[in-house]
This record gives C-alpha cells, sequence and structure tokens, in this order.
C-alpha cells in the first residue's frame, strides 16, 4: 500500500472506531496498511504502537486505553488514538481522536 492511501485508510478507520466507540475498524484499517505492533509499553492500562516504514518516512498508530474508575467511584474507559508522520525522528503531521464507552 502506498503512503497516502495508508494515511487516508488508517484516519478513516479511527473516525469509524471513534464514531461506533469500538477497536475493530482502526485495527483492521491498521493491519490492511501493514503496520506491525511495537508491543504495549502500559503499566495501568494500553499503551501500544503501530509502525511502518515508507522510504525515508515511517507512519505510527499510538493506541492508548485508561479505565478512568477510581474507588467507590465508576468512570468511562478512555480511548485514544493518533496517527503520526515521522521524518528522521520528528513528528510532521499528526491527526488524533477517540472515544469513552
Amino acid at each position: 500500500m502506498k503512503l497516502l492511501d495508508a494515511i487516508t485508510t488508517i484516519k478513516a478507520g479511527i473516525d469509524t472506531s471513534a464514531e461506533a466507540q469500538d477497536d475493530l475498524a482502526w485495527k483492521a484499517a491498521v493491519e490492511k496498511a501493514g503496520l506491525v505492533s511495537q508491543g504495549d509499553k502500559g503499566t495501568t492500562g494500553l499503551d501500544e504502537t503501530y509502525s511502518a516504514t515508507f522510504g525515508p518516512l515511517e507512519l505510527r498508530v499510538r493506541h492508548t486505553w485508561r479505565d478512568t474508575s477510581k474507588t467507590f467511584q465508576i468512570g468511562p474507559d478512555r480511548t485514544k488514538l493518533t496517527l503520526d508522520l515521522v521524518h528522521g525522528g520528528t513528528s510532521v503531521d499528526s491527526y488524533s481522536n477517540g472515544y469513552e464507552a
């Protein structure tokens, strides 16, 4: 898949997931674009990054999930999805969306 197609596919998947409040669309888009998981680095929730290189550019999707509940106070689960276009280790463009469920 070409870079522009990958960006368009993933952005649409992120928006669809935010609207539907589930992870199905963004995960399918990331897989279709060929991004690979770099693992979960979260300690109190999920914090995972998917990435792929396109020539000198890197495309990254960061997925974070947090349970905002506290003792005797139920809170929503908060999901944030960020798409970054990276060149030379620096983000040159970014898009984010998320949802609470």
